[in-house]
């Protein structure tokens, strides 16, 4: 079996843990991006016209990539095939159970609860990994019902993540024709450079949430047939 690089899970579980450094450093305390991804989400409906979950992929930023998939070419071919890839995705799926994956997604105002991430992988194209997985719902919500968001960023701001310009948020599946998908993207990160002790407000929530990209689903309330 291919050998786990655990790299990447403890970037991510570092990220999740807030705060915790991978890399010594004699700067004072600031906290800014080190990681980039790119993220595309599709919202995944059932034939009932019901939220069934979230398909989320990450592309991560060249150097990142590099970096994670160092040692991970078993066969010696110079690709990194699924195969090889999948140990780590594995890993990763299962660190960022407890973290939410920096996935929140909110039905009628309260945190979704949600069931076992079981189809995930990995593909290593262009110089650029990226990690896919199905965040299902633990119930299928009618958005005609109940209000669905969602946004998606690490509250310590060790990863920035983007969505993608490019049709970044699609559905999937037998969505409402009425409904309507609306995002509001969050301010610039590149260059955003903040003490640490300021990433957190007196109410304990991360500042990280404004820089994220929300996701509204709007779909008029169904009207009852006689």
């Amino acid at each position: 079996m291919p050998r786990v690089d655990a790299r990447l899970t403890a970037l991510l579980c570092a990220a999740a843990a807030l705060g915790t450094a991978l890399l010594p450093t004699a700067e004072p305390a600031w906290a800014h991006p080190h990681v980039w991804i790119e993220s595309k989400t599709k919202i995944l409906f059932d034939a009932d016209q019901r939220v069934r979950g979230l398909e989320v992929e990450w592309r991560f930023d060249e150097f990142y990539s590099v970096f994670a998939v160092e040692g991970l070419d078993a066969n010696g071919d110079g690709r990194f095939d699924e195969q090889e890839l999948q140990p780590l995705a594995e890993v990763n799926v299962t660190s960022l159970r407890d973290y939410r994956y920096f996935v929140y997604v909110s039905v009628g105002g309260r945190d979704a609860e949600y069931g076992k991430v079981v189809d995930f992988g990995s593909t290593f194209e262009d110089g650029l990994l990226s990690l896919r997985f199905v965040l299902p719902l633990a119930q299928p919500v009618d958005p005609r019902i109940e209000s669905v968001d969602f946004t998606s960023y690490d509250p310590s701001f060790y990863i920035s993540i983007d969505a993608a310009d490019d049709r970044g948020v699609t559905v999937a599946g037998s969505a409402p024709a009425e409904c309507d998908l609306r995002m509001e993207r969050g301010g610039e990160t590149e260059s955003l450079n903040i003490a640490e002790t300021d990433i957190f407000d007196p109410a304990g929530l991360s500042i990280a949430a404004q820089f994220a990209t929300q996701v509204t689903l709007d779909c008029p309330p169904a009207v009852a047939t006689q």
